[in-house]
C-alpha cells in the first residue's frame, strides 16, 4: 500500500469519526430538547387542566350566588317597611287580642343597627293564660312579615285573678336597610382663565 492510499484511508477514517461525533452530539442536542418540551408540555396540559377545573367552580358558584341572590329578594319583600314597623305595636296588640291574652303596657326600645338591617325591638307585658300565650307565640311566628318574639319572662299571678301568669317579653321588627347608591361622578374641574396679555407700551 504506498503512502497516497494510507493517506487517503486515513483522512477518511478521520472524517468518518468526526462526523460520527457530530451526529452523536447533534442528537444527543435534539435528544435533551426533546424531552424539554416534553415537560413543559405536561406543565401546560396541567395549566388548561387547572383552568378547566378553576372555570367550571366558578360557574358552580355564579349559580350559587344566583339561588342565593333569589332567596334574599324573597326574604326582603317579607322583612317589614318604616311604615310596618311603626304599626308593630298596633299589630301586637291585634294578635294579643285574637289569642285571648291582655296587652297591659309597650315600650319602644331604641332601634339597634346591623350592616343590612335595623332590629326596631319593643317591649311589652301581658296577662295571658299558659295555652294562650302558646297560642300568641304561634301567631307572631306565623305573622306575615318578619317579627321575633324574645326575651320573654313569666310571672306567676296571685290566686284569684283572671289570668294566671304575668309576661313581659321583646318583639323586635327587622327593616332592609338597602345598600346607599353611588356619589354622583363628579363634575370635571373647569379650566384656569388665561392670564390676561399685558400690552407694551410705546
Amino acid at each position: 500500500m504506498n503512502s497516497q492510499l494510507q493517506k487517503q484511508l486515513l483522512i477518511g477514517g478521520l472524517a468518518g469519526l468526526m462526523l460520527a461525533i457530530l451526529i452523536v452530539f447533534f442528537l444527543g442536542g435534539k435528544r435533551d430538547e426533546l424531552a424539554g418540551l416534553k415537560v413543559v408540555n405536561q406543565g401546560l396540559q396541567a395549566d388548561v387542566a387547572k383552568g378547566y377545573a378553576l372555570k367550571a367552580n366558578y360557574e358552580k358558584l355564579k349559580a350559587e350566588v344566583v339561588e342565593q341572590e333569589k332567596v334574599i329578594d324573597e326574604l326582603i319583600k317579607i322583612m317589614p317597611t318604616d311604615a310596618d314597623r311603626g304599626e308593630l305595636p298596633y299589630r301586637v296588640k291585634k294578635l294579643a287580642d285574637t289569642a285571648g291574652i291582655e296587652q297591659v303596657s309597650f315600650t319602644l326600645m331604641a332601634p339597634v343597627a346591623k350592616d343590612y338591617y335595623t332590629e326596631y325591638p319593643v317591649q311589652f307585658t301581658f296577662r295571658a293564660g299558659y295555652h294562650t300565650l302558646g297560642q300568641f307565640a304561634s301567631l307572631i311566628s306565623g305573622y306575615e312579615k318578619i317579627i321575633n318574639l324574645s326575651e320573654m319572662a313569666l310571672k306567676r299571678e296571685t290566686k284569684g285573678t283572671l289570668y294566671p301568669v304575668s309576661v313581659t317579653c321583646k318583639v323586635s321588627a327587622f327593616v332592609y336597610n338597602p345598600a346607599p347608591p353611588p356619589p354622583p361622578a363628579g363634575t370635571p374641574a373647569k379650566p384656569a382663565p388665561a392670564p390676561a396679555k399685558k400690552e407694551s407700551g410705546d
